[in-house]
């Protein structure tokens, strides 16, 4: 049986120009973390998370970077 994990990623990543490679090192660290944790990376999804607003206002949609793990039970 398999047991699923999932870590929220990073979002709205500025990098210099050129520098794109931090970015991608961003999500390598998240993956190295959890696979040091015994989680092996399964894939990764963008999901859509939309806020109801206050007393007034319109809801606010914000989308996301989840990435899932996995492991053996």
């Amino acid at each position: 049986m398999k047991q699923y994990r999932t870590v929220a990623g990073p979002q709205n990543i500025s990098v210099s120009k050129g520098n794109a490679q931090s970015a991608f090192d961003l999500f390598a660290n998240i993956i190295n973390q959890e696979a040091a944790n015994g989680w092996t990376y399964h894939s990764m999804e963008t999901i859509s998370v939309t806020e109801k607003p206050g007393c007034i206002g319109n809801p606010v949609t914000t989308y996301y970077y989840m990435l899932v793990f996995e492991r053996e039970v």
